[in-house]
Order: C-alpha cells, then structure tokens, then sequence
C-alpha cells in the first residue's frame, strides 16, 4: 500500500495545480462557492488517498479525474435539492474544435447527465478529446462513445433551439 501524500506534496500540488483545479471547478459547477467546496474536498482526499498521483504520468490528468468526481457529486447533490446553475461559464476556455455555445449549452445540461455521458460531455466539448481517446480514457468501445456523443450534441442543439438542418426556428 502506497504511503499518504505528506503536507509538503499536498502543498506543492496546490501550489502548482490548484489554479487550474479551481478553474474546472467553477466551470463544471458555475458556482464559485460550490467550486470552493468541491476543491477543498478534492484536497481531503488527495491528503488521505491521493498517493497514486505520485506515479501518475500525467498528474494534472489525473486529479482533473479527481475534480470532475468531486464536481459530479456536487452537481447530483445540486439537483436532489433543485438549485438551478447560473449562466455563466465562469471564463472557462474553449477547445478550438468546439463551438462555445456547444460548449455552453452542454455545461448547461450537464447534472442531467448520467455519470458516463458527464465525463465524456466534460473530455470531449472541454478538454476537446478525441472521441478514440476518451474511449481509451474511460474504458468503451468507440462505436458507444460516439452514440453517446451523438444523444449529448443532441440535447445540446434541443437546448439551443436548433433544428436538425442547423437553423433555429
């Protein structure tokens, strides 16, 4: 069993990350006082469970997995108790390949999202993934990812109010 992270790689690990960390939150939760708890509750488990980032190849990937979990419980506990999110996108940036109002809608729609369909919404309109990876990434088939990319686009242009020749009615 790996030893717990000690205060000092905690701390580094903020230091060098938590920016960033803070970011997605917000992003994901469009509430900065949300964001602040889900950040904080990432550090707790990252101070008591947290030493598989040491081996990581990608630290940052791997606590963004970490945030988007922690911001995934958020947004069910949100919606067990009908807060509605705010508009704005909190400055989140935008992937080249993705359309912002794509992207926005799809942050809208986001806690009506199954758990799956909110991680590959999150790689792909955010993180801008390729849907060959984010099928690597998350452990299914290419062909269900890309079902699953097609019911999200979907109810991203319902949200929007586009038809399906792209123009809104």
């Amino acid at each position: 069993m790996d030893a717990p992270l000690t205060t000092r790689e905690v701390e580094e690990l903020y230091a060098k990350y938590g920016f960033f960390l803070l970011r997605r939150c917000r992003m994901i939760l469009r509430d900065d006082t949300l964001a602040d708890d889900a950040l904080q509750e990432v550090f707790v488990k990252v101070m008591r469970a947290g030493a598989g980032v040491r081996e990581a190849d990608e630290p940052l990937r791997w606590l963004y997995r970490v945030v988007d979990n922690a911001c995934f419980d958020a947004l069910r506990r949100r919606r067990r108790f009908s807060a509605a999110p705010t508009d704005d996108a909190m400055g989140a940036s935008v992937h080249p390949s993705v359309a912002i109002e794509t992207r926005d809608a799809v942050l809208q729609l986001l806690s009506t999202l199954d758990e799956k369909e909110m991680r590959i919404a999150l790689l792909l309109f955010v993180d801008g993934m390729s849907q060959g990876d984010i099928a690597d990434d998350i452990g299914l088939s290419r062909v269900t990812v890309n079902k699953k990319v097609q019911a999200i686009r979907a109810r991203a242009d319902a949200y929007l109010g586009r038809t399906e020749e792209g123009v809104r009615p």
